[in-house]
């Protein structure tokens, strides 16, 4: 049968044109944005533990980070596996087609893209709030309706605009724009290092009382006052840092993006592992050495007792204590904020402006990662002919799945913009506020987590039976140890993943499916369950349409599709 009979031509029209810096930065910028940003006190909220207890004086997220991290590692080597023996443009939704089956394959990259396209929309609303949220630290104020609910979706809708248009011309201008957003925060982030590690108390001291007027051991006492200290007694430092792996996973989420452009990297049988593993090691460092920095900076005030203003601020932010009970001025469980202490503590305060651009760029260069791998799942589903084949177009002269962009652009405008922005809250468009517990900033289209993990364990599944269902394949890849101590990595990614599947169904602060006792409550498992079925359905319509124009599906999937 002829290569254009089974796919829609002889050649992907896709061109190798990324390098191991820019392979590296996809997933880097991928990973780490907003979030992580304040992931010490959203953990230290949730689960309070006496500060003695901190082992070798490691905060419970930071440990957290170790151990989810270690996971990441072990799954890192299937991805890498994988992408170099079979190194195609959809990255996850190729290995699973070809070694699971096509229907597990669509289905759960199905629920990848749309994690990823609904982030993109968050994202893109995300990089205003993060303006808004630090700005007051420079001075920097937003006029009231930039931050309505209109205001808010005009700016994604803006910014989606803005780097589609640019993802258009290609991955090369991608690429450079990337490495741009990338470079400027993390120069900033250095100067921030230098900051934690010239911490003192008295200038981290004087500080917060230039920063909010108030003294930090007040803070501190209100916490103990509203519970803290009580809550903390029936802790562990073990527990918390359990419970803290639910805030490292999702610092970690989308550490494997580079994967899906594994057909435009340059030798990506080579490029791809080494690119992957270093950005996994530099991602892992990050958040481990800053997040300690952090809380030593921060536990050197507000000491009563067995806690600081460290714990205060993560309880009255995150846990069950109150800020205006307590009568004080709101102190941001954020690492700029923390930052801004010191710096405000030793006079640096053209620091405050540099926090503004960290906080707001690091949200931003999520942006063309997530172009870039969305639009790439859709053109590899297309290209197999399981989604109109006008979605596996490229532009010639530019090389880049154009329509594939457009698709996920609306994805992100209609659902991911609108959600973050609460356009159908009460204090958006109101006549569509029914639809608030779907699309809105808390309602189910913004979990997508559990949707994200699924999809990796999957491909760990994958990985896992790679050696025994595509051996030729197996045997002639250039980056791989034994068959055996495959097998060992893979059940050993699969259980990680499978473990992180459970913290994120079942934690009290994820999906808390044990915990569910309404109905409104399951909306986003319900949603969920509706997506997957929804998958299916595409799926079985299409390889229907397939059949019935003549085109074997099954031969496609027992082979890969050409460069």
């Amino acid at each position: 049968m002829e290569v254009e009979k089974l796919y829609t031509r002889k050649a992907t029209g896709l061109v190798r044109q990324i390098g191991t810096l820019t392979a590296v930065l996809i997933a880097v910028c991928n990973v780490v944005g907003l979030g992580w940003q304040k992931r010490v006190f959203q953990a230290a909220g949730w689960t309070p533990v006496a500060e003695s207890q901190y082992f070798l004086g490691i905060h419970p997220v930071t440990m957290a980070f170790l151990l989810a991290g270690i996971v990441i590692l072990i799954s890192l080597y299937c991805y890498a596996m994988l992408s170099a023996a079979m190194p195609k443009s959809g990255g996850g939704y190729i290995h699973i087609s070809r070694i699971i089956s096509p229907g597990w394959g669509f289905v759960a990259t199905w629920m990848q893209f749309w994690s990823v396209a609904v982030s993109y929309g968050l994202i893109a609303v995300a990089t205003l709030e993060a303006v808004w949220l630090f700005g007051g630290l420079a001075g920097i104020s937003l006029p009231g309706w930039l931050t309505s609910p209109y205001g808010l979706f005009l700016s994604g809708l803006v910014v989606v605009a803005i780097f589609s248009t640019i993802a258009c011309f290609g991955v090369r201008l991608t690429g450079y724009l990337l490495q741009v957003m990338f470079w400027i925060p993390a120069v900033i982030l250095v100067c921030i290092y230098f900051i934690f590690i010239a911490a003192n108390p008295g200038a981290m001291e004087q500080g917060f009382m230039a920063l909010f007027n108030h003294a930090p051991v007040e803070y501190t006492q209100a916490a103990i006052a509203q519970g803290m200290a009580d809550i903390a007694a029936k802790n562990s430092y073990w527990g918390a840092v359990a419970s803290a792996i639910l805030a490292a996973y999702w610092a970690y989420i989308g550490y494997a993006a580079a994967t899906f452009v594994a057909g435009e990297v340059k030798e990506a049988h080579r490029t791809l592992p080494r690119a992957m593993f270093t950005s996994g090691v530099v991602i892992i460092l990050i958040y481990m050495t800053i997040s300690f920095l952090m809380a030593r900076a921060a536990r050197m005030i507000g000491q009563v007792g067995d806690f600081s203003v460290l714990s205060a601020i993560g309880f009255m932010n995150f846990g069950g204590g109150s800020f205006a009970d307590a009568n004080l001025p709101k102190v941001g469980g954020w690492m700029p904020v923390i930052a801004a202490m010191q710096a405000a503590g030793m006079g640096m305060n053209w620091v405050m402006p540099l926090l503004v651009v960290f906080a707001a760029l690091w949200v931003a260069n999520d942006i063309p990662p997530f172009i870039l791998t969305t639009s790439r799942m859709i053109f590899a589903m297309a290209f197999d002919r399981l989604l109109p084949r006008r979605l596996a177009d490229v532009n010639q002269k530019w090389h880049s799945p154009v329509n594939a962009i457009i698709f996920v652009s609306c994805i992100s405008v209609l659902f991911g913009c609108t959600a973050e922005s609460d356009l159908f809250s009460s204090g958006g468009i109101k006549a569509l506020a029914f639809l608030n517990p779907i699309i809105g900033s808390a309602g189910a289209i913004a979990a997508t987590d559990l949707w994200d993990i699924f999809f990796f364990t999957v491909v760990a599944v994958a990985a896992l039976m790679f050696p025994f269902r595509k051996p030729e394949i197996f045997e002639r890849s250039p980056f791989r140890v034994s068959k055996t101590w495959t097998t060992v990595l893979a059940a050993l990614a699969v259980a990680g993943n499978i473990w992180m599947f459970l913290v994120v169904a079942f934690h009290k602060h994820g999906w808390n499916l044990l915990g569910l006792n309404s109905w409104k409550a399951a909306i986003p498992l319900l949603f969920s369950i509706g997506l997957g079925l929804a998958g299916y359905i595409i799926y079985a319509y299409y390889s229907n349409v397939a059949k019935r124009t003549g085109v074997e599906l099954t031969t496609i999937f027992t082979e890969l599709p050409p460069d």
